[in-house]
């Protein structure tokens, strides 16, 4: 199979919808490379990524995803994961869509919402008044029809993560895959 994956494969998603930790394993299974690119942000600021919404602002955060996510696409056929709302820079997923096979790995209210609420390390979620859930589901209505042009759409259920791996495998082979 990998050698039909030619360009590095990026998953995009809500925030707790399991892109790191289906990335990480892909990666494992396909021995490739894999990045987290809030993960590199973290590293290389040397701040968390809530500290540094704190302190530099969404702004400076939001290009340093940037510089990240257009440097790691250079480095040949890897996995990516992303944050929750690098697809929705409209020339970040220009260059994802020119560049790599996009996945969505989605998820529904219930899901998200008792995967999120474990941390308090999810910045968008910290940022605004009011109830966690209602905020994360004003956030899937505004993204979902973004990330729904993804190259492939993969459910991310309290399945057993080497089932949605899987998965993914099986979606990816028919998408690299040409009819005959």
């Amino acid at each position: 199979m990998r050698e039909f994956i030619t360009k590095p494969i990026v998953f995009i998603g809500m925030m707790g919808s399991g892109k790191s930790t289906i990335g990480k394993r892909l990666a494992r299974k396909l021995n490739l490379q894999f990045y987290d690119s809030d993960k590199v942000i973290e590293e290389r600021e040397g701040l968390s990524i809530v500290d540094i919404y704190d302190f530099k602002g969404e702004e400076y955060f939001r290009n340093k995803e940037y510089d990240i996510v257009k440097e790691i696409l250079g480095y040949g056929t890897v996995i990516l994961s992303t944050g929750g709302s690098t697809f929705l820079n409209d020339e970040l997923r220009g260059i994802i869509k020119e560049k790599a096979i996009s996945i969505w790995l989605y998820a529904d209210i219930d899901i998200l919402y008792s995967r999120v609420i474990r941390r308090n390390t999810r910045p968008e979620l910290n940022s605004y008044a009011g109830d966690k859930k209602e905020i994360l589901q004003k956030l899937m209505d505004e993204r979902y029809p973004i990330y729904s042009q993804a190259d492939i759409t993969v459910e991310s259920k309290d399945f057993d993560v080497h089932y949605i791996v899987d998965t993914v495998m099986a979606r990816l082979r028919k998408y690299v895959t040409p009819s005959p």
